[in-house]
């Protein structure tokens, strides 16, 4: 911007008159030019601002809506019965900058819906699939794979944790223990609490990173690599008899792998083994994992299981 302004003053020679007028007597040339330069870019940034923020898409039971406008505001909605396709795309600068548009195109508009430049492209537009789908009474072919998008959007809470990586640390470059561990306590908080959720290859504030850099890490370079180890090391670190209370599937979002650990209530109290240094009790609380006290464990465990170790269930 600051380029052009003076780009066109150097050819239109606007110097000259500047300091022929009253202003040129009490402001120099160069900072009338920052001045003025300033003013644009303000109220460029400003427009911008206000016809983004003014734009607003509702996906409702029957149709999708499109509602911009700052003073004389327009509304138009489209049927979703009438939706032909769903996808989303993205331009060189999106891929730079991880967003993406979604395009919608129906047969009652000539022209598709731009959704633009948006994060979480994909995963805002599988959801809107589905939805057509359901309005076109078609069998949903990715009902697993929506609730997967649907706690991704969720974040984190109680009966969900999410986490960038099972072993693999990306900063040191190396596997790590420590990672696994992480996972680990969650899987015996949900088993020792009221089950959950566990998605990995995601990071904290939703954006899908992916599997490859765990997948890169194993012998076996695939999801049965990941889920081979991922058994492994619960066996090690809890038992293989709590397997049967933990499943493992996975699922493509944004073109990478990520897993979705599911965990239901353990019907017996749970330990994790510490590094050789004994046990310890992991219960989840709130959307964090934290561990007992051999006290308060003594007195969680009567609480949540009873006495007997059978878990308490109130009908």
């Amino acid at each position: 911007m600051s380029a052009i302004i003076l780009l066109v003053s150097y050819f239109a020679n606007y110097q000259e008159l500047f300091q022929k007028s009253f202003i040129g007597d009490i402001l120099r040339y160069d900072l009338f030019l920052v001045l003025v330069t300033a003013i644009v870019q303000l109220i460029v940034t400003f427009g911008t601002f206000i016809l983004w923020h003014n734009e607003e898409y509702r996906v409702k039971e029957k149709e999708i809506t499109h509602r911009d406008g700052f003073i004389f505001v327009k509304e138009h909605s489209v049927l979703l019965k009438t939706v032909q396709s769903v996808e989303y795309k993205r331009n060189p600068l999106e891929l730079l900058l991880n967003l993406g548009t979604i395009v919608i195109r129906s047969q009652g508009l000539p022209k598709p819906f731009y959704i633009r430049s948006i994060d979480s492209a994909e995963i805002y537009c599988n959801i809107i699939k589905d939805v057509v789908d359901r309005a076109l009474l078609r069998p949903a072919e990715s009902q697993k794979k929506l609730s997967i998008l649907d706690l991704i959007l969720e974040g984190e809470h109680s009966q969900l944790e999410l986490k960038q990586t099972f072993r693999w640390d990306g900063k040191n470059k190396v596997t790590s223990k420590v990672l696994e561990k992480a996972v680990m306590k969650t899987v015996a908080a949900f088993l020792n609490t009221n089950g959950g959720s566990l998605i990995v290859g995601v990071t904290d504030n939703g954006k899908i990173h992916g599997l490859e850099e765990d997948y890169n890490s194993l012998t076996r370079k695939d999801r049965d690599g990941f889920e081979n180890h991922f058994n492994q090391v619960l066996k090690n670190m809890m038992g293989a008899e709590y397997r049967q209370y933990v499943s493992v599937s996975f699922e493509t979002i944004e073109e990478k792998d990520v897993c979705l650990i599911e965990v239901i209530p353990s019907p017996k109290p749970v330990y994790m083994l510490a590094n050789g240094d004994g046990e310890e009790f992991f219960i989840r609380t709130g959307n964090s994992t934290s561990t007992l006290s051999l006290s308060k464990t003594h007195d969680y465990i009567e609480t949540h299981w009873g006495q007997s170790g059978s878990q308490i269930i109130t009908i």
